[in-house]
């Protein structure tokens, strides 16, 4: 991918779906997250395909919220008595879908890894 074309597009959607002001902060994770996605393209896929950026933007999404996840399962809950799982789990079951959904709108620019993007969990 064009890194100063395309990280401009992956920076925005990045802060859409997680809602974070600043994406350059994250830069390391969305650098990773290109990374990630430029494995499992095809030898004849368009790295310019914008659609690539979306999925990008999912995979950084999805690592910011195991990373985030895995911060607030050990922290306490104000009476110290109700779980955080259940709005963490939601969390991870959107990131991962939209995970899932962005691997299908590029099938035919990716090859087919199963959950090779989303494995790090369940």
């Amino acid at each position: 991918m064009d890194m100063h074309y395309n990280l401009h597009i992956i920076k925005s959607l990045f802060s859409f779906f997680t809602g974070e002001a600043d994406p350059d902060q994250f830069l390391p994770l969305l650098t990773a997250s290109i990374q990630e996605v430029r494995s499992v393209l095809l030898e004849n896929a368009d790295e310019s395909d914008v659609r690539l950026c979306y999925l990008a933007a999912a995979v950084a999404n999805l690592r910011y919220t195991e990373i985030h996840g895995a911060r607030e399962n050990c922290l306490a809950t104000y009476a110290g008595t109700i779980s955080r799982e259940s709005d963490c789990t939601q969390r991870m079951r959107f990131a991962q879908q939209l995970v899932k959904s962005y691997q299908g709108l590029c099938r035919d620019l990716i090859q087919d890894t199963g959950a090779f993007l989303i494995s790090t969990r369940g």
